[in-house]
């Protein structure tokens, strides 16, 4: 088994706080984004979509979304339970995965991909070329504002994200958290205290301390 990653994206950090949560230790090759090695012929026939990250299995599968490796990986390290031990907190964790997601990260890449010039034509994760829209850069950073504020809210009621336990739900919304500030030129965490209080107790986690 392999981890096909790039240290500067959030998405494979996900999948790499999640390993260094269960104990593991995965070989990784990195994939270098800046020099679009992730459009290589020979990556492309490991995930046609062109990006990272991609867990190779033993028997040759690869695996190339991070909520399906981190499903994965919780089946064959199911402990620490990372992803609810019953169907109730099962499904909390994969309906916050969403809203984080749906709300805070794709506003993010939103933001970034159509306001950043080294995203010229490439306003979208892939192989093909999509050319950047302006508007859709203040929009994703006003979407990502609402986001953050619905997030501390919740979290001004809740000691973690999804349970009464840190899950995978946490993971991912610490990535996006830490994201934000490369995407939008802001601190999210400004004049939000309850998401500040998560997001440090998150980053203290020997674990994400330790995978970075």
């Amino acid at each position: 088994m392999k981890l096909y990653d790039y240290p500067g994206a959030p998405s494979p950090r996900k999948v790499r706080l999640y390993v260094a949560e269960k104990g593991l230790t995965i070989p990784t090759v990195e994939v270098d984004l800046r020099a679009q090695a992730q459009q290589a012929p020979e990556f492309l026939a490991k995930n046609p979509g062109g990006t990272v990250p991609v867990l190779e299995l033993d028997d040759g599968t690869f695996l190339t979304e991070t909520l399906a490796i981190c499903r994965y990986l919780e089946g064959v390290h199911p402990e620490p339970n990372l992803m609810g031990s019953n169907p109730k907190e099962a499904a909390l964790v994969l309906m916050w995965h969403d809203i984080v997601t749906l709300e805070g990260y794709l506003a993010l890449n939103e933001a970034l991909r159509n306001g950043h010039p080294a995203f010229k034509g490439r306003a979208l994760i892939g192989p093909k070329s999509y050319e950047q829209i302006p508007a859709l850069a203040e929009r994703g950073k006003q979407r990502a504002a609402a986001f953050f504020d619905r997030l501390d809210a919740h979290l001004s009621a809740q000691r973690y994200l999804a349970t009464d336990r840190f899950s995978y739900a946490d993971i991912v919304c610490y990535v996006t958290v830490e994201f934000a500030p490369r995407a939008t030129r802001s601190n999210p965490i400004e004049g939000r205290p309850a998401l500040e209080r998560w997001r440090d107790e998150i980053a203290a986690r020997p674990a994400i301390a330790a995978a970075g």
